[in-house]
């Protein structure tokens, strides 16, 4: 079964919202980046990725804390 662009665009999402939810963040921005350069100015994937680097983001602010107690 082939997909058209706009249901392959659509499946990326989901499946990037997904992966977002089970926060494995790494996943979820490869596919949205996938989903995005099928659609460029879909402002929904555009912001759902900037939500996930944000959280990466966050994530390795935390660690970086994290490791910064240990070794002080």
């Amino acid at each position: 079964m082939e997909l058209n662009d706009a249901d392959r665009t659509k499946a990326l999402y989901r499946r990037g919202l997904a992966y977002g939810l089970l926060k494995e963040d790494d996943a979820a921005e490869n596919a949205l980046i996938e989903a995005l350069t099928h659609a460029k100015d879909d402002k929904a994937i555009a912001g759902e990725l900037e939500k996930v680097r944000n959280r990466k983001k966050e994530k390795r602010a935390k660690e970086k804390a994290a490791f910064k107690k240990m070794f002080a």
